[in-house]
């Protein structure tokens, strides 16, 4: 078999393998060759056959024969042709008394006389600088000659690196080829298990700050609060925690009550008495702890909303107190998830949609949840500058509510809300969703891919 590499200056490859063309880009010429070596060798070791190999480069032509047991020996090498410059005209000896003709180049008029006296002049000696005192010899001028800078790209890029290497696909860990690499063998993942180790790949991704995830719909019961619970846990458990999924409801709100509590009753209020104090020097992140409750299984925490009912009087969070409660949100915790709750004029929703980095709007595969993320979205059109780039960047999430929705109701959605978004998820029906407390880990595995992709579509307008 036989392959061949043409490597320009920029590091740029274009590689021919038994007709198949394939280009890819490097840093330089030499990670170029060495990256068209690797494939050379993985090629042949993986169809035991001998490999010759022919590069081009600027530096001239190599001919290798790579063989099936790695190994790799030099047949031929062609140097490139050297650059020869065309001789220097010689010019004729001038006579003192040169007319003053002149000489029109580019619209411009030169005395030809007066230039050829300028060549002729002896060029002044050049006069060399004082060598500086140096204070290392008891303020006498160093006599050692001055290092010359290093010519760019000269010795350091001509050596090979031993640590950056081109990147490999693991082997299979899922499906049958995972089943049967565990078995000694060594398959190539399959588009699938690598289109979700991309997605994991930017879930996991940090980024510089904290950031506000926002989840809108004006709508009770659409789907609002599980999307909050398992987006969060899809940043916590794969980015390493610092997660705060928010329940932002002046109603009602049921965040707490699908999830697990801490060992306290700890809600919003208790929060907003002790903003000032976690905004000090003095306040300790495990303080904080009193006041959120964590989950120890999906690593994020939640902040409940009042859920006193009966004669007790709820507590209406106003627009400047999610101010103060977001400010403590921002300086512990990177990623904060928001349930909007279901009042969209009240001055806690407004305040959160000035803290918006990206939306995420919820529909259950009814009309009804629809209905109301098409109007959310609608007034987000409708709004300021800020709204509008929420609105174009928004993410939708399509949950099933029945068992056969996904291939139906769910699809005719998602190609519904398609030209408003960024970005449309479906999400299967699953039970786990459906009632009781959120466990990422009790949900199917077709489930945990959905909200996977759902993360890293949202984690693209971050």
């Amino acid at each position: 078999m036989r392959m061949t590499a043409t490597i320009d200056s920029t590091g740029a490859v274009e590689l021919d393998t038994a007709g198949q063309i394939t280009r890819e880009n490097h840093s330089t010429v030499a990670d170029a060759r060495r990256a068209v070596m690797d494939t050379a060798k993985t090629l042949a070791e993986q169809t035991s056959q001998d490999m010759q190999l022919h590069i081009e480069d600027p530096a001239g032509s190599r001919t290798f024969l790579v063989g099936a047991d790695g190994a790799s020996r030099q047949e031929s090498v062609s140097p490139a042709p050297a650059t020869v410059e065309p001789p220097a005209p010689v010019e004729p000896a001038r006579s003192e008394s040169v007319p003053a003709v002149e000489s029109v180049v580019s619209g411009e008029t030169v005395p030809v006389a007066a230039a050829a006296e300028e060549e002729q002049a002896p060029a002044a000696p050049a006069t060399a600088a004082a060598p500086a005192p140096n204070p290392f010899l008891g303020g006498r001028p160093s006599t050692a000659r001055p290092a010359e800078p290093a010519a760019a790209g000269s010795r350091r890029e001509s050596l090979p690196s031993f640590v950056d290497r081109p990147e490999v696909d693991a082997p299979a860990q899922h499906g049958w080829r995972g089943a049967l690499n565990s078995m000694g063998l060594s398959l190539a993942p399959s588009a699938a298990e690598l289109s979700q180790r991309q997605d994991e790949a930017a879930v996991s991704a940090h980024w510089a700050g904290p950031r506000t995830i926002t989840v809108l719909n004006p709508k009770g019961g659409a789907g609002k609060t599980p999307t909050v619970i398992c987006l969060a846990a899809v940043f916590a458990r794969l980015s390493g925690g610092g997660v705060l999924a928010w329940d932002n409801n002046n109603s009602l709100g049921s965040l707490g009550w699908r999830t697990f509590d801490a060992g306290h009753e700890a809600t919003v209020v208790d929060l907003l008495g002790r903003t000032e104090h976690f905004m000090t020097s003095d306040a300790r992140v495990g303080d904080l702890s009193g006041y959120v409750h964590h989950q120890p299984a999906d690593r994020y925490d939640v902040l409940r909303s009042d859920d006193r009912s009966g004669d007790q009087e709820r507590h209406m969070v106003t627009g400047d107190e999610v101010d103060r409660l977001h400010a403590v949100a921002a300086k512990y915790y990177r990623a904060i998830v928001m349930d909007s709750g279901n009042t969209e004029r009240g001055a806690n929703w407004q305040a959160m949609i000035g803290h918006a980095d990206q939306v995420v709007i919820p529909v259950k595969s009814v009309d009804d949840a629809a209905e109301g993320a098409s109007r959310v979205l609608a007034a987000l059109h409708a709004g300021d500058t800020h709204a509008q780039e929420l609105a174009r960047n928004a993410v939708v999430v399509v949950l099933c509510c029945e068992p056969g929705h996904q291939k139906t109701k769910a699809k005719e959605l998602a190609a519904e809300f398609a030209p408003y978004a960024r970005a449309v998820v479906t999400i299967p029906y699953d039970r786990a969703l459906v009632e009781g407390r959120v466990r990422f880990s009790a949900m199917t595995p077709a489930t945990r891919r959905a909200w996977l992709r759902a993360g890293a579509a949202v984690r693209e307008g971050l």
